[in-house]
């Protein structure tokens, strides 16, 4: 936090052969972020070079041409030297890239929030609004925060006890410690992480209740399916959503001939809902409300909506058992996280095998209690 509060120092790498372009982009690399944050820019002008660099060094931002201007060959056109740049970088790690290119057309189909591109016919400052859009996803701060964490564990923690891993089987077991020590430091500074990302619009989680995302794994930890995975597709038609109940050894170790799989309603289907929006009444409120904190019994289990997976609601009746190999004609688009896919398994259990028992007749009891009542 206190590096936040100091200012980031952000490393841009400027690839381009033309000295007045590198020079108007040096200019302009200081107005793309805010004080107290600066930005330090590194210049290469030959993309041997920069994939060279790009390897083995650490930047938060590129800004690319596609062709080397002395290159006039046809060729480079058609495959132009900065596109294999980026297509080498995307393999290696993640840096936003902002193109600014004469070729723009060949780019144009890359483009998305963290690839940006500009014609060189633009002016400069459109590359500087480029990199302010591309810094305001936040995505390269949460980038940095990962790494941040990392860094901190193998110096404070690693570097620090490896003398108490004499063994070689002890030092591989640092590999399984590094992985549980950064998921749970991560979910533990979730919610400050979605402040960073999310800034005002960012509707902060009770600390002693889950945030709905903490309930997912997207994409879905695959290729083997597992209980907890929500699955999309079927013979109804339309997008029909399914939870698979199946427990997870029996998948893994191909034990299953057939999969048990427990249909998600949509919560907008739901009489609860259509009650709820057709009214303000405080009863189709509580209703609603029951749904959703999974107070109407076993049978049910809320679902929150998830990027692109809709408020469901799991419905334990209804059920399909299908052949094992019907599970490759589904879509796995998410995996319920640990501990809520077992809690899944556990209400499923305690509905199907819960015992029914006539209820005791109160009034026996009260009038026993007012005739004979206990000394």
């Amino acid at each position: 936090m206190s590096s936040q509060q100091a200012g980031i120092r952000w490393r841009f790498l400027i690839v381009e052969d033309q000295e007045d372009k590198v020079h108007q982009l040096q200019e302009i690399a200081p107005a793309c972020v805010d004080e107290p944050d600066e930005v330090e820019v590194d210049v290469c002008s030959t993309f041997e070079r920069a994939a060279a660099r790009l390897r083995t060094e650490r930047f938060d931002l590129l800004i690319l041409d596609l062709k080397d201007d002395s290159d006039t060959t046809l060729e480079a056109d058609s495959h132009p030297a900065g596109l294999a740049v980026f297509k080498e970088l995307k393999k290696t790690r993640f840096i936003p890239v902002v193109f600014y290119t004469a070729l723009a057309h060949k780019v144009r189909s890359e483009q998305t929030s963290f690839v940006r591109v500009v014609e060189k016919t633009e002016d400069v400052t459109r590359v500087k609004e480029e990199v302010r859009r591309v810094l305001a996803t936040r995505l390269p701060t949460l980038t940095r925060h990962l790494e941040e964490t990392q860094r901190s564990y193998m110096w404070d923690f690693v570097s620090t006890h490896w003398k108490d891993f004499p063994q070689p089987t002890d030092q591989a077991d640092v590999a399984y410690l590094l992985a549980r020590r950064l998921a749970i430091a991560l979910e533990a500074e979730a919610g400050e992480l979605a402040a960073r990302v999310g800034g005002d619009s960012e509707v902060p989680a009770t600390p002693s209740k889950a945030h709905p995302m903490a309930m997912y794994v997207i994409p879905a930890m695959g290729p083997v399916r597992r209980a907890g995975d929500i699955v999309s597709g079927g013979s109804e038609g339309g997008e029909t959503y399914w939870i698979i109940l199946t427990p997870s050894c029996d998948l893994a170790q191909t034990k299953a001939d057939y999969v048990t799989l427990a249909r998600c309603e949509r919560l907008v289907d739901r009489d609860e809902f259509k009650k709820w929006a057709a009214s303000s009444d405080q009863s189709t409120l509580c209703r609603l409300g029951q749904l959703i904190e999974d107070r109407r019994g076993d049978r049910f289990k809320f679902l929150p909506r998830a990027l692109s997976i809709p408020d469901l609601v799991v419905d334990l009746q209804q059920l399909r058992c299908v052949p094992v190999a019907e599970l490759s004609t589904l879509t796995t688009v998410a995996t319920l996280d640990s501990p809520f896919a077992e809690s899944v398994l556990a209400r499923f259990s305690r509905y199907f095998n819960r015992l029914g028992t006539p209820d005791l007749d109160k009034e026996v009891v009260l009038s026993r209690l007012r005739t004979s009542p206990p000394s």
